[in-house]
């Protein structure tokens, strides 16, 4: 008894891990569904974006640019700024390959 307390204490206890992994289950679920509902905060402008350009599953591997006042005529925005439209342009690159091009005329060009 003395020698299992010691074993313990010092983790040379010996257990079966195929019991252990048998009933497991894993932590996290891993999967890419491609029919995942678009985000409430983006529907509207998905659905802007479709009626001027149709299908943006057509449109995957190219880009879309605009000026910052069609956007704004497009996808209105409270703040009238390019920054306003990052978080659409990440969602349109990771879930439909579509890379979203919005230029102001206060864009300064790098040559």
């Amino acid at each position: 008894m003395l020698e299992q307390f010691i074993a313990r204490i010092l983790g040379m206890e010996h257990f079966s891990v195929s019991n252990r992994l048998e009933n497991a289950v894993p932590s996290v679920s891993v999967k890419k569904d491609s029919n995942k509902p678009i985000p409430e905060k983006y529907k509207k402008d998905i659905a802007a974006l479709q009626e001027k350009y149709g299908s943006l599953s057509s449109l995957a591997g190219l880009s879309i640019n605009l000026t910052l006042k069609e956007a704004l005529e497009i996808m209105p925005r409270e703040r009238k700024r390019v920054d306003a439209y990052e978080g659409l342009k990440n969602y349109l690159k990771r879930e439909y390959g579509i890379e979203l091009i919005i230029k102001s005329q206060k864009t300064k060009q790098v040559l």
